[in-house]
This record gives C-alpha cells, structure tokens and sequence, in this order.
C-alpha cells in the first residue's frame, strides 16, 4: 500500500520538528509522549515546546497537518534520504512498492485483466466454477516474482452461475496463480496469463491440446504447448483444471469456446 510522504529541506527538518512539538503539546499531548513521537529526548522536547524562535508560514502549516494526523492515529517516521531529480523536491508525495506504480505496461495489463472481465461478464459458466475462487492471473513479459503478476482482488465474484463483477485488480496478490504462471512461463514463453475453472472431465473432449499437472503442480509432459492443463485434486486439494493463453483476453476467449465445446459435447 502506497504511504504519504511529504518532502522537505534539510535545514528545514529541525524547524519542523520543534513546530510539531509546539502543535501536539499545545493539543494537550504530555511532553514524554511527544518525545516518543519524534524520537526526542524529553529535556529536548522542553526546549522546542518553550522556545521562541520564529517559525516561516509554512513550516507551521506543515506541522497544523502532519499533528491533526498523530490526533487521529497515524504514524510519522522522519527518515533521511537520497533522491535523483532535476529539479528541488518539496511537498506532498506518495512512496509506492514497485508493484503499484502504473507503468505503461502495468496499465496494459490492467487493461487486458478488464477486457477479459467483460467477455465473460453475465455469460453462463455453470459447471466450470471451482469451489475455490475464480480468477485470471496475467504477467509483464519479463517476470520476477508474484509483484510481475496482477489478477483480480479476492477472485472473479460469481452469482448464479455467471461472472457479474470484481472488486479491483492488484499486483502481486493470487499467490497460487501468480506461482503456477512464473513456473509454467519458464516452459512456455508465450503462456503470459492463467485462468482456474473447474476440472471437468468433458475438458479432454474440447478442441484444446489439454496436458496434467502432478499434485504438486508440475508439468507431466513438458515438450508441447497446452492450452488446458488438469490437476486431479489431492487430499483437501480440489480438482481443477487451468486454462492458460498469451494474455488475459487469449484466455477469456478459450473459456467461452471451452463452454460453446461441452454444449456441443452434450
């Protein structure tokens, strides 16, 4: 989760300090409790809270905010840093995880992650719904670890049978998923996404080069690509079967023409 951070210059970091001390004691926090909050002595918290030095306007402002903040239960940590840029650095900014930056291709994969979402949106899925949560996994072409994979936020929320909505896409979150796509890509360089349905035996029948898993989710038979891989389930482990493509969308689309093959199946 990205956290606020406000920039400021380094001669300007002792004034804040001894504004905040002002602000949080004239807001009836005790001496010893302040100390703790700005990780000063107490003898030194005294001095800032009795001192009569003339603080600029906006300093003051600056402690106003970050002090209604320690009020209402936030934390504050003064940190010493070193940062690259052209120009100065000051005022109100966000430090995010490198998964939560939007880059152009985070902000593509996204994109495919919601285009798949309305190709199976309100479709009827009956009899490809796992037990467990449902959801599509897509990674960056180059992909580190579970930070490279998005997916949806606590699944695909499925009612009556059909897909009708999400609760947001996330990097770095399904664990199983973003897993078993890093291993499978090692393989298969073109496998950039992952969908879990239910196993269904009617799957060996589609029009899709279907493979196994072992119970610990590796390839049986890695010397072609698959577009279906099933996994038999173990104990406390339900069957389920993974339906895998270059993108999310690539996926979406196998799923509908897996769902179209067991109609005609039948």
């Amino acid at each position: 989760m990205a956290e606020e951070a406000i920039f400021i210059k380094t001669e300007d970091t002792i004034l804040l300090k001894k504004a905040l001390a002002k602000k949080l004691y004239s807001k009836n926090i005790d001496q010893p409790e302040i100390s703790e909050i700005l990780n000063l002595s107490q003898p030194m918290v005294s001095n800032y809270c009795g001192s009569n030095e003339k603080i600029p306007k906006k300093i003051l402002d600056l402690a106003e905010n970050i002090s209604d903040k320690i009020i209402n239960g936030q934390s504050i940590k003064f940190h010493t840093g070193i940062s690259f840029s052209d120009r100065t650095i000051e005022g109100r900014f966000f430090i995010a995880n490198k998964n939560e930056i939007i880059t152009d291709e985070n902000s593509k994969i996204i994109d495919n992650l919601t285009k798949a979402f309305f190709l199976l949106k309100d479709k009827d899925i009956g009899g490809l719904i796992p037990e467990v949560k449902i959801n599509i996994a897509m990674a960056k072409e180059i992909s580190e670890g579970p930070e490279d994979v998005a997916s949806f936020l606590n699944g695909l929320i499925v009612i009556d049978d059909k897909i009708t909505s999400y609760n947001g896409i996330r990097f770095g979150r399904s664990k199983h998923l973003s897993s078993l796509l890093l291993d499978l890509k090692k393989t298969f360089e073109n496998v950039n996404a992952v969908m879990n349905i239910a196993y269904n035996k009617q799957l060996k029948n589609t029009s899709f080069c279907t493979g196994y898993l072992t119970k610990d989710y590796k390839l049986k038979n890695n010397k072609k690509q698959f577009d279906i891989l099933l996994h038999r389930g173990d104990f406390g482990i339900e069957p389920c079967a993974y339906v895998l493509g270059k993108d999310a969308v690539d996926v979406s689309k196998k799923v509908l023409k897996i769902i179209e093959d067991i109609k005609n199946e039948k």
